[in-house]
């Protein structure tokens, strides 16, 4: 599977956003963030992608740091911050 692209960006100290641009169902990209929680969706006519918009609370932001070097992320997502 190829990697899938997505840029995050912090909306308060321990809360963050992901958005990610995909041909991928949103049914898929919920297995790899089951702890997100989808809150926007959008669709590109042009392209033929979703737009799925997640957001989700860290409790310390050692767990962020957790989750974007974790094995599954670094393998499947792409992420940058924005």
């Amino acid at each position: 599977m190829e990697k899938i692209k997505g840029e995050f960006w912090r909306i308060e100290d321990n809360k963050l956003r992901l958005q990610i641009k995909t041909k991928i169902e949103q049914r898929e990209i919920q297995e790899i963030l089951p702890e997100w929680k989808c809150v926007s969706y959008g669709f590109i006519p042009k392209t033929m992608e979703d737009i799925y918009v997640f957001e989700r609370r860290f409790d310390k932001e050692n767990d962020l740091t957790n989750f974007v070097n974790s094995d599954n992320i670094v393998k499947r997502l792409e992420m940058r911050e924005v």
